[in-house]
């Protein structure tokens, strides 16, 4: 060290976390190289053996399998839910969960690149797991197993199970075609996108049977039920903002013509940029249904499903992360795409909890092809494909390790979130619920 550093302490204490730094990368680096051939057997596998919302078997034992072969403690069916697994590494210090996803879709198979996510997880898990030892500083990192992202919303359960708690902060890595992220071929990531929150029902509407000809006089019908509950949801399409969504299907209905239903089942979903909008929206599209029993004279059930939060960004966070990613040559990486986004995701319900980042890598994919085509899941099978999620889980690993040891920067993270209006009004939300079921008892 210069001896104007020894001089001067803030020389000194910059090259030093430099020096540390430089250190981490190395190890980080030389960590994803040497398990590189083993994490892509087993990704290969998932991505071969593709399984649906909650039935993700394979994809379990063959993660849990892994880390437990490299000598993990590893705690599989987690906090309650089956196919959700947790593998902790670290002592004392903060707490950063990595969150892995790994479910597929019908007949697509993995159309979304979900074997992808959790092999950016496998890497950074590892990497920080030999990082930390190496350095001997504190600090715990979670690899957090979450199944059925696409429906079922695993997250969510994972959070009422308490997974979360005592999380200081969640990561995660996400592939995307080129046109998700940035129109600029130049551009190689996100630090995140706008999600849209969700609000889903099953409906059930029960009628009374009857012949069609004989006597459909003496019949309730479920078919025009669920006919008109469609109607009204086609009519209020014209009274929602641009930026809303409302969509669905039949489940369940009539089998023969001569015969008037009396069973139908549907399932559907509204999208709004917020948690208070899509409330709003979402009882707007319930009330399409109950109107649609009181017209038909059809009872109706209306079962909530899990629903999905719009995404907390933290600025501070999302710019360590593009720092990180910068640094290395050929990347480039904007914090946010700011665009309303379309889809959604149950990693919003974990912003809500904890301070996180949902991020996104590029791969290559066929111009025009966007996730959930056979196109994508082809592009997200390749090798290039497999080493650009190593990649991303290099710039996990390495913002994981800031928010572990650099106390100013998890303060600016921690304060940053805390202070958002979505978290202070989600909390006096959840405040008034509470107060009211005081009142109610």
């Amino acid at each position: 060290m210069s001896s104007l550093a020894t001089q001067i302490p803030e020389i000194a204490e910059k090259i030093k976390d430099d020096e540390f730094m430089a250190n981490v990368k190395e190890e980080v680096a030389a960590t994803i190289e040497r398990f590189s051939s083993r994490i892509q057997e087993v990704v290969q596998h998932l991505f071969t053996h593709p399984e649906l919302a909650f039935e993700e078997y394979i994809a379990h034992d063959t993660i849990c399998d892994f880390f437990e072969k490299l000598g993990f403690t590893v705690k599989r069916q987690a906090y309650g839910v089956q196919t959700a697994f947790e593998v902790l590494t670290g002592e004392g210090g903060r707490l950063v969960s990595i969150n892995a996803e790994y479910d597929a879709l019908p007949l697509v198979g993995h159309a979304c690149g979900h074997h992808l996510i959790a092999c950016a997880g496998m890497s950074a898990f590892l990497s920080l797991h030999f990082a930390l030892k190496k350095a001997n500083v504190k600090g715990r990192v979670q690899l957090l197993g979450t199944p059925a992202e696409e429906s079922g919303g695993g997250k969510a359960a994972l959070l009422k199970g308490g997974a979360y708690e005592g999380v200081d902060a969640a990561l995660m890595t996400h592939p995307a075609t080129q046109s998700m992220v940035d129109p600029n071929p130049a551009v190689t990531g996100l630090g995140a996108i706008n999600f849209l929150a969700t609000f889903r029902i099953t409906v059930e509407f029960f009628g009374r049977p009857s012949h069609a000809s004989q006597s459909p006089w003496e019949a309730i019908n479920a078919n025009d039920a669920a006919v008109a509950a469609q109607v009204n949801i086609g009519l209020l399409r014209q009274q929602i903002r641009p930026v809303d969504r409302i969509h669905g299907c039949m489940l369940e209905g009539p089998r023969a013509a001569n015969v008037i239903g009396e069973y139908t089942k549907l399932t559907y979903m509204a999208r709004s940029p917020t948690k208070k909008t899509v409330t709003a929206l979402g009882k707007r599209l319930t009330a399409c249904f109950q109107g649609a029993a009181l017209a038909t004279g059809c009872e109706v059930k209306i079962t909530p499903e899990t629903c999905y939060d719009d995404l907390v960004h933290t600025k501070a966070l999302l710019e360590r992360y593009t720092q990180i990613a910068n640094a290395v040559p050929g990347q480039l990486v904007l914090p946010i795409n700011d665009e309303s986004g379309p889809g959604s995701t149950d990693f919003g319900n974990v912003s809500y909890a904890v301070p996180g980042i949902h991020a996104f890598f590029v791969i290559d994919a066929p111009a025009g092809t966007g996730p959930h085509q056979h196109g994508f899941a082809a592009a997200a099978g390749t090798q290039d494909s497999f080493e650009r999620a190593l990649t991303a889980g290099s710039f996990l690993a390495l913002t994981a390790m800031d928010l572990l040891v650099d106390d100013v920067f998890f303060a600016t993270v921690k304060d940053e979130w805390e202070t958002n209006e979505k978290i202070v009004e989600n909390k006096g939300a959840s405040q008034e619920s509470a107060d009211l079921a005081i009142a109610g008892h």
